[in-house]
């Protein structure tokens, strides 16, 4: 699944270790990291629980 994670994550001008701490539970950086440039897989858990500590949909964050 490709997301724009990272841009909207850079819109807001959110570091990983922001997105990692607001997540719940929190999370590492590393692994919002990974997230991001498709090195581990995200599944819907995930998708939804980085659109709650965006504050976004989590649909705002796949790209068809």
């Amino acid at each position: 699944m490709i997301t724009a994670i990272r841009e909207v994550r850079r819109a807001k001008g959110l570091t990983l270790a922001d997105v990692a701490e607001r997540c719940d539970p929190p999370t590492t950086a590393q692994t919002i990291g990974r997230l991001e440039t498709g090195t581990r897989t995200v599944s819907v858990g995930w998708l939804n629980r980085i659109a709650k500590a965006l504050e976004v949909d989590a649909g705002d964050l796949v790209k068809l």
